[in-house]
């Protein structure tokens, strides 16, 4: 009977994985919080391993970033090139120093308010930035102006760039979606969001790679023979997946108009307040 629970119980470990890493890389590159869907459904799935689930929640997500920056090679490459030729300062096309400066405003919070962002990363304070995310989402549809200013991601400035920097400050509390708020602030300062999606999601890397690996170093004692075989599939898993979709969804974004999102996620409180009941 010992042996039948353990397998049971390992079995149903494994569905999770399984599930969790794909909302993961299904959510990830849309504007409604992948980090709040995988919350969601950790509750739903009874996970109450706190500790060995948060290292879980890194993993997939570093599956995601290396999906991002395959995707993005080519781009990053540019970027680095233009570097190199033109100067670390020039402004004409966008360097380094660009995606430097959008970074900055969400490290210098994510650092000061590391302690208090923890502590509301819980399904209750999910609702609040589901609301807010999708204001911000509605609103930025409803008043963006009616034909693009920027065309060209080189004529991004670093005023532009500080700017999308701190829009990205929003995604620190949890429901409110990275993509989310840089495509709002990109929309309501004329940035047409091909070009707003291209840049959000290649200074996403350094941010969550950085976060990441911060938080690996810290918690680096929770992993263990037990567990991380858990945590390979869930890296391979989300990766795949996330590979998969990522033009497709991309794709999708920039041709659906946000205020469906703003309704979904709307949708998704409804329920989270009946299921919190």
């Amino acid at each position: 009977m010992f042996l039948l629970n353990q397998k049971i119980i390992m079995l149903l470990n494994y569905f999770s994985t399984i599930l969790i890493s794909i909302i993961q890389g299904l959510t990830e590159f849309l504007p409604i919080s992948s980090s709040a869907h995988i919350i969601i459904f950790a509750k739903i799935l009874n996970i109450i391993d706190e500790n060995n689930f948060k290292i879980f929640e890194i993993i997939i997500q570093l599956g995601s970033t290396l999906a991002i920056f395959l995707f993005f090679f080519k781009k990053i490459k540019k970027i680095i090139t233009n570097t190199i030729k033109y100067g670390f300062f020039y402004k004409k096309k966008l360097t380094i120093s660009h995606i430097i400066i959008s970074t900055i405003p969400t490290i210098l919070m994510g650092l000061i308010f590391y302690h208090k962002i923890k502590i509301i990363n819980n399904i209750h304070y999910i609702i609040y930035g589901l609301c807010f995310g999708s204001f911000l989402l509605y609103f930025s549809e409803q008043f963006c102006p009616k034909k693009p200013k920027i065309n060209n991601i080189n004529y991004l400035t670093y005023k532009i760039a500080l700017l999308i920097g701190i829009s990205q400050c929003f995604s620190l509390f949890p429901g409110v979606s990275r993509s989310g708020s840089i495509l709002s602030i990109s929309k309501l300062i004329g940035i047409n969001r091909p070009i707003a999606i291209e840049f959000c999601f290649i200074i996403s890397i350094p941010i969550v790679l950085g976060a990441n690996i911060l938080e690996l170093c810290k918690h680096y004692f929770l992993i263990n023979i037990t567990n991380i075989k858990i945590f390979i599939i869930g890296f391979i898993i989300s990766f795949i997946i996330s590979l998969i979709v990522i033009k497709r969804f991309l794709c999708i974004i920039k041709n659906v108009s946000l205020k469906w999102f703003s309704l979904y996620r709307l949708f998704l409180v409804i329920l989270l307040h009946f299921f919190l009941k």
